[in-house]
């Protein structure tokens, strides 16, 4: 485990693009994409590089959560979040993007797989612990699956929405055992509010009830963090 500390969320945000500016292969890459609060300020430091530098075309994007039968394009979704931050502004080909949603969802992780698997995944972290959505309780080993969202999730994405009754009740992740399956991972938290489960998640029991836990048993994790998430960590 590679953990990195920064001041604030705009250091985190560019370390983290760095981690993923030093993904270098001859062959294909697919890397994970995590929406959230947590990756913002690192698709700003990537749009900002590759509007001078030219995006690698055997680089393949992965969308690794979304809310289950609901249209793309609707605002509040994962795929709108990433086609406004990162996909629309550096005019990625639609070859290069891999959306997880209804039409692609039975077929979405044997392709991943076909592909050969995931090189790279971001993560960011729920304050119980969820990595992508797979929330307490979700076996270590899962793979691709559907999901029901719990009240609190609901509850902290209603505004996107526009009510907390315009949420949809379920949604779509790739697995815990997926996430494990990449070659590397990188976990990004920023806040006071994230210091204690990322406490749990990296120093405390793996176990199914902090999903994130499980990461501490992955060979290439990076955790990039501002001091206030670190501020749980003797380090």
């Amino acid at each position: 485990m590679n953990v990195k500390i920064y001041k604030d969320k705009k250091e985190v945000g560019k370390a983290a693009a760095e981690e993923i500016l030093h993904l270098r292969k001859v062959d294909r890459v697919n890397i994970g994409l995590a929406t959230g609060n947590s990756p913002i300020e690192c698709y700003r430091e990537l749009v900002e590089f590759f509007s001078k530098e030219r995006l690698p075309e055997n680089w393949n994007f992965y969308n690794i959560d979304e809310y289950d039968n609901v249209p793309l394009d609707l605002e509040g979704t994962c795929d709108t979040y990433l086609q406004q931050r990162f996909y629309g502004p550096l005019n990625i080909p639609e070859t290069q993007i891999h959306r997880l949603y209804a039409d692609t969802f039975s077929t979405f992780e044997q392709e991943l797989q076909q592909a050969g698997g995931l090189d790279f995944v971001m993560l960011g972290i729920g304050k119980n612990g969820h990595i992508a959505l797979n929330e307490p309780g979700i076996p270590f080993g899962s793979y691709t699956h559907r999901v029901a969202l719990t009240e609190a999730y609901k509850k902290q994405h209603a505004d996107e929405f526009g009510g907390i009754e315009k949420v949809p009740s379920q949604g779509l992740t790739i697995g815990i055992k997926t996430i494990m399956n990449s070659k590397q991972v990188l976990l990004i938290a920023n806040g006071l509010e994230k210091a204690e489960i990322i406490r749990k998640a990296l120093t405390g029991p793996i176990t199914e009830v902090v999903p994130a836990s499980v990461l501490q048993l992955h060979p290439f994790l990076t955790v990039v963090l501002d001091q206030e998430a670190a501020s749980g960590l003797s380090l």
